[in-house]
């Protein structure tokens, strides 16, 4: 597994520890829009916070304030999560525009020129968000207390030529035709593939490409998540597939997994996935998780059989 791999593994696995155009969800308020897509959607203050190294609880006052060796390599190298606050060791002197450009495009402006963002980082993802939420998030960033907070540089293995690619619209699989709820679907769309983290960890990623997410196969499952810590799991197939995929699964079933993290089985769900008390998705609102619940079966089946592989914390 190379250096990004496990930068990869391990931003899904502290999402673990630890949504949405969906409706008129908090539409009014772009403050308030913007936290929700911060906090509960995207997952970012799971990366952005950093942890107390006893407890693994958040500390508040540190809040998107920016996590010193959120990745540790072998060799001693690491990768450290940017500060988010409004400081000067943040964004407080960063543009809009330039904010929005590191969260869309992974382009960070630096003094000799523009540099990527590691992967870890799911821009190739949020590339799609809406002009609007774009907006709302870097509007709600803009109201996070200032914490000085000197993020070091990432260690070298980190860095890249170019940011990753991003996802193509079309890349993200449309509600199969005749699907009874197609609005509530392509609202699920839009919050799974486009502005949340549901087919970045349901896709296997292919490090070896500027495309992150193997496309042939997106939401099949199938991507490890193992870094030799105490967690292991493999992300599950959310196609419709009827023998390797959620066709049993209702659309209670599904709107239960997602915010309370237990499957149809009564099964609590492994790690990394971010459901149950405390964590971000038990924040989505209850028609989202619904939109979501209408995307996965409306997902044109793919037959991917996944090894129930989860060991560690429950």
């Amino acid at each position: 597994m190379n250096s990004i791999q496990l930068a990869l593994t391990a931003a899904a696995l502290a999402i673990a520890c630890s949504a949405d155009e969906g409706g008129e969800t908090l539409a009014g308020d772009p403050v308030e829009r913007g936290r929700y897509i911060v906090n509960n959607v995207a997952a970012c203050t799971d990366c952005h916070t950093p942890r107390d190294p006893n407890t693994g609880a958040f500390i508040e006052a540190m809040f998107l304030a920016g996590a010193e060796c959120f990745v540790r390599l072998d060799n001693g190298s690491c990768l450290n999560s940017r500060n988010l606050t409004n400081h000067e060791t943040g964004l407080a002197n960063r543009t809009d525009a330039e904010i929005e450009r590191m969260i869309r495009d992974g382009v960070r402006p630096a003094a000799t020129g523009d540099e990527a963002l590691s992967p870890v980082m799911p821009y190739y993802v949020l590339h799609n968000m809406s002009d609007a939420d774009l907006d709302a998030v870097v509007a709600y960033l803009r109201t996070v207390p200032a914490v000085d907070h000197a993020v070091p540089r990432s260690g070298p293995e980190f860095e890249l030529p170019t940011p990753a690619n991003p996802v193509a619209p079309g890349a993200i699989p449309m509600p199969m035709a005749g699907y009874a709820e197609v609005d509530a679907a392509l609202r699920g769309r839009y919050l799974a593939g486009e502005i949340g983290i549901c087919m970045e960890c349901h896709t296997q990623h292919n490090m070896d490409s500027p495309d992150v997410l193997d496309l042939s196969a997106p939401f099949a499952g199938g991507q490890s998540y193992d870094i030799g810590g105490p967690v292991a799991s493999v992300s599950k197939n959310l196609t419709s597939d009827a023998e390797t995929g959620l066709t049993e699964w209702t659309l209670d079933d599904i709107v239960h997994a997602v915010k309370d993290g237990i499957d149809a089985s009564g099964d609590r769900l492994c790690p990394p996935m971010p459901s149950g008390a405390m964590l971000p998705f038990s924040g989505l609102t209850d028609a989202d998780a619904l939109d979501i619940a209408h995307y996965l079966k409306s997902l044109p089946p793919v037959a991917k059989a996944i090894d129930d592989v989860c060991t560690g914390p429950m």
